[in-house]
């Protein structure tokens, strides 16, 4: 593992004034960029520093599942958003905007949608997803992207189910100007005081939910159709006797 002088064609200074990141590190191989952006948060890095790795091997996603990454493949970032206490139910979902955007801006012509509560969906196929985790008076965000993963790249398991930007796009996409376009949408959308979604922000995230009007299986309550997102961040669930239940947490499958 080293730390890089250089990330794609830049000295990491440049990066650092471009992105507006008081701290920024770029590492050729690192176990998990979100346990590195714990070990700077506790040594005082401020808001926005980012940790960028060009290779993990112990990527996580939700619950503890492996994230595949293959070196040089992906964007595998991680960065401190402000806030203090327990983060809002929206914020990976505000994470989720702000990537989706970017990837929009990076790779125009494709429409990115949301699955609730941190996946960014590509063609009916995952193509990213966030990891929010607390820590002290951080959150430390994880992102990862799928952007030049072919599709023997990823295991068996994911077959039919993942993809990759350029993948789908059958073009090169700029992994230095997807970042770019990801943070500048970060600092906007994730320095917002509000407590809930506003309302063009929820009407956004309304428009790119793939699981609305969807029948799902929930880990917490069971099946039902999904009805859209409240403006907390909550997947709202219709049972079969017609109640609607608000879900906070837990992992969701369409049907």
């Amino acid at each position: 593992m080293s730390l890089l002088t250089h990330w794609d064609g830049e000295p990491v200074q440049v990066w650092a004034r471009i992105w507006r990141a008081p701290l920024l590190e770029a590492h050729d191989l690192l176990p998990s960029t979100n346990d590195r952006a714990r070990e700077v948060a506790d040594e005082g890095a401020g808001p926005f520093s980012v940790i960028l790795a060009d290779e993990q091997t112990a990527g996580r996603g939700r619950s503890g599942r492996a994230w595949h990454s293959r070196p040089g493949a992906g964007l595998f970032l991680s960065t401190l958003l402000p806030g203090s206490g327990t983060p809002p139910l929206h914020l990976p979902l505000l994470v989720g905007l702000a990537a989706a955007r970017a990837v929009e801006s990076a790779s125009p012509r494709v429409g990115v949608g949301l699955k609730w509560p941190n996946d960014l969906i590509l063609q009916g196929r995952k193509v990213g997803g966030i990891l929010c985790e607390r820590h002290h008076g951080a959150v430390v965000t994880g992102i990862g992207l799928n952007v030049r993963h072919r599709a023997a790249d990823f295991p068996p398991e994911l077959a039919g189910i993942a993809t990759s930007l350029e993948a789908t796009t059958r073009k090169p996409v700029s992994i230095g100007s997807l970042v770019t376009a990801l943070l500048r949408e970060l600092h906007v959308l994730c320095s917002l005081p509000a407590a809930s979604l506003p309302g063009e922000l929820h009407e956004e995230l309304t428009a790119r939910d793939v699981l609305k009007d969807v029948e799902v299986s929930t880990r917490v309550a069971g099946r039902g159709v999904a009805r859209g997102i409240d403006t907390d961040g909550a997947l709202l669930l219709e049972g079969a006797d017609g109640t609607v239940k608000r879900v906070v947490a837990g992992s969701v499958r369409a049907l």
